[in-house]
């Protein structure tokens, strides 16, 4: 798998609750902000905060079993600090925030800096920030040697096809996108690139964790061993309006199709 030193990085929000509501988490991380994270381990786990959420970031991880446990430290790391402020972690993708916890600046921003659309090939327009409605992301990052953009590029559209396309059947939000995590969301990274039309729902079962891992390994090598054209030029288009209209009949006709093709290469 690592002939390429591929690597991979997260970095989930999560929500908090008390038994009532989602409440805001901020300044229960002791300072972890987005332009400086706390960390919490030698190895580069940190947390921060995001709007009204917890944010952890994981180090690069080159197999499955570090990508699970890291996950896993970051999750119980939180966990015991929403804990002891009252608090516990939400599973909860999405949610119409009661407004008295989107009182501050940091409630009422929307992302730090600009996403893109490899589809359309712009900028990704951020949402209106007079809106109660938050959701929690799960980004996805992958790092390779000798980044490309092109190659980034074809990353992304792999990405769709073998992560977030399937992805419709495991995570039951439809509100997400509303707001963010459309088909082709992306950031360029100097390390490689960072996809962004996943929510967290994979965070919160150690086998959706083995399967983010496991597709997104397959959409990079996909690319890195030059088997993805094919696919990126039959299904791109229609991989792209499956995500952003949630189309599950169009999902299901495309992933049957690939699979034919490629001898069930996608799980669900």
């Amino acid at each position: 798998m690592n002939k390429f030193n591929i690597t991979l990085g997260a970095d989930p929000e999560i929500f908090i609750c008390n038994d009532k509501e989602i409440v805001s988490a901020e300044g229960l991380t002791d300072g972890g902000t987005k332009h400086s994270p706390k960390k919490i381990s030698e190895e580069g786990h940190a947390i921060q905060e995001d709007g009204i959420m917890f944010e952890y970031n994981i180090p690069p991880c080159k197999t499955e079993d570090e990508w699970v446990n890291a996950h896993k430290f970051c999750i119980d790391y939180l966990s015991i600090l929403a804990d002891v402020n009252g608090f516990s972690l939400s599973d909860k993708v999405s949610d119409v925030i009661n407004k008295k916890y989107l009182k501050s600046a940091q409630a009422t921003t929307f992302g730090c800096e600009p996403d893109f659309n490899v589809y359309l090939k712009s900028i990704n327009e951020p949402p209106s920030n007079n809106t109660n409605l938050r959701c929690a992301g799960g980004h996805i990052a992958f790092g390779y040697e000798n980044p490309d953009f092109n190659i980034s590029e074809k990353i992304v559209k792999a990405f769709d096809i073998f992560v977030t396309l399937p992805a419709l059947f495991k995570d039951n939000d439809t509100r997400r996108r509303e707001l963010y995590g459309k088909a082709g969301s992306f950031r360029a990274k100097e390390f490689g690139v960072e996809c962004r039309a996943l929510s967290n729902f994979w965070i919160h079962s150690e086998e959706n964790m083995r399967w983010a891992y496991r597709q997104s390994i397959k959409a990079i090598e996909a690319v890195l061993n030059d088997e993805i054209d094919e696919l990126i030029k039959l299904y791109s288009e229609q991989v792209k309006e499956a995500i952003d209209t949630a189309n599950l009949e169009l999902a299901k006709e495309i992933l049957n199709n690939i699979n034919v093709k490629k001898k069930e290469l996608i799980t669900i």
